[in-house]
């Protein structure tokens, strides 16, 4: 929620007897520039976009018309009546990328989440294009001109974000329109907040503190989290406008308890003159739901905490997806799996693939394939354990293998089978399950769809030895909502996480 814009605020008196004058200058510097921070940021993409797209409006018009690599039976067109097109897709595509949260001034979008909205946006974008060039007939348009620019600028527009938010990046870490944050509450949402802010720095949100609750209901100690964070305390709940403003806070997070949701109310209203957002976020570990969806009926607002999983159409709609995705990728990656079985059977004596027992949809067991990467007495010893960071193991290659999953191809199989899917969570092994449905509330629903090959979790980094705990809630919000664009999305950011190799081993 958003407080209605007031009179500027003070800025905190510099009163440090330490600091000095330069110091002080740079500082209110950073300060006023970081309040322009959510024009800057918007505004920087903006122009890159643009800029991108008519650059390869102009270099499709320079290859279609002017390299002579195409015959133009018609002649050349006049450059006039396609320099005029090109401003007014400008126009066109800008309010798709806006309607589609390209802009968001709070930058809680990565590039792969840009390049997301950009596919969708270059083809809403094509498809408008398209219909108005066939209604207008007083100007005819190359369809291969088209074709091809509408190639070339998802390709120039994903090289300018990739090079816009690379500065922004460097902007954001030299202090320069950074969000400031406050928080209020010791939930474990808090700690997972902040290990986010600091493992995402291009998201420009410092925290700068914490107010605490000296409410009998409430926190009278909330200086560290359950994960341990500390943050620097500020003052009381009570004094929270006058620290707002003394720090220069941009953004209240209340990462409260649900038993305290009457805060939420109390401090909107108490900072309701004030600029600044306040925002909550729920306690998911409490509730035991991967995420709440704000739904509206006849003008009433619904909160969901829990909905179904797959209906009987999105069963066949996914099925058939994973029997189409996993043929092409089977076929496209058969040379390379070729050449990784010959390597595992000269690097390491024993069998090619590796066959193991895991539990599927319905707790049903079926037996996944990977390349072996491990040598054959692996567990003799030490019975079924979890692999380890630099586990000795590995086979020479295996090591190789597990870092950028390649390990896992065969199960390309597993897909065309049905024992698995391209995406969900991924099995574990029987001895692992009757462990973790004893102690991790609602653990098994995320056995009511297939397994995957990669998954939510996967794709937030949640790999390996990561708690399984927090890999479970992000599993039950895949399976309470899923849909096909979201099994497209997880594709596209496995791409991205594999090339990185992240908590793989």
């Amino acid at each position: 929620m958003k407080a209605e814009p007031a009179a500027a605020r003070p800025t905190r008196p510099a009163t440090d007897p330490t600091v000095t004058e330069e110091e002080r200058q740079r500082a209110e510097a950073r300060q006023r520039v970081g309040k322009r921070g959510d024009l800057i940021f918007p505004a920087v993409l903006l122009a890159v976009d643009l800029f991108m797209l008519e650059a390869a409006f102009q270099l499709t018009y320079a290859i279609r018309f002017l390299s002579g690599w195409m015959a133009s039976p018609l002649g050349i067109p006049p450059y006039g009546q396609y320099l005029f097109t090109s401003f007014a897709l400008l126009v066109i595509w800008a309010g798709i990328f806006y309607q589609n949260g390209l802009y968001d001034p709070r930058r809680t979008k990565s590039l792969v989440d840009d390049i997301e909205g950009l596919i969708r946006g270059v083809v809403v974008g094509s498809l408008v294009v398209l219909a108005l060039a066939f209604f207008v007939r007083s100007a005819s348009y190359s369809r291969t001109f088209f074709a091809i620019f509408f190639t070339l600028s998802l390709l120039f527009l994903t090289l300018g974000r990739a090079m816009a938010r690379a500065w922004l990046r460097r902007w954001l870490r030299q202090g320069m329109g950074a969000v400031r944050v406050l928080f209020l509450g010791a939930t474990s949402m808090r700690g997972r907040l902040l290990e986010t802010f600091d493992a995402q720095p291009e998201l420009g949100l410092q925290p700068v503190g914490q107010v605490v609750d000296e409410d009998p209901d409430g926190d009278s100690d909330g200086s560290s989290d359950d994960s341990g964070r500390h943050l620097a305390v500020l003052g009381p709940v009570d004094a929270i406008d006058r620290i707002v403003d003394e720090h220069s806070v941009d953004l209240v997070l209340l990462t409260l308890p649900f038993r305290q949701l009457r805060r939420v109310t109390e401090i909107a209203e108490r900072l309701g003159d004030r600029s600044v957002d306040v925002q909550f976020v729920p306690d998911m570990k409490r509730l035991h739901a991967s995420r709440m969806r704000l739904r509206e009926i006849a003008g009433v607002p619904f909160i969901s905490v829990r909905e179904t999983g797959l209906s009987g159409m999105d069963r066949i709609v996914k099925r058939a997806f994973d029997l189409v995705g996993s043929s092409v990728l089977l076929l496209l990656a058969s040379p390379f799996m070729l050449a990784i079985a010959v390597a595992v059977k000269v690097t390491s004596p024993g069998p090619v693939f590796y066959g193991q027992e895991r539990l599927g949809r319905d707790n049903r067991t079926f037996r996944m394939l990977k390349f072996r990467t491990m040598r054959v007495d692996a567990e003799a010893h030490s019975g079924p354990v979890w692999t380890q960071e630099n586990d000795p193991r590995r086979t020479p290659i295996g090591s190789f293998l597990r870092r950028y999953s390649l390990d896992e191809l065969p199960q390309f199989l597993n897909v065309i089978k049905g024992d698995m899917s391209l995406v969900g969570p991924r099995p574990e092994r029987e001895i692992f399950v009757d462990d973790f449905q004893g102690r991790i509330p609602r653990y098994l629903e995320r056995h009511r769809v297939r397994s995957g090959l990669t998954g939510w979790a996967q794709v937030h980094g949640l790999r390996g030895n990561t708690p399984i705990e927090v890999r479970t809630l992000y599993d039950l919000y895949y399976v309470e909502n899923w849909s096909l664009a979201l099994d497209l999305q997880i594709l596209l950011r496995t791409v991205v996480h594999v090339l990185r190799g992240e908590n793989a081993y």
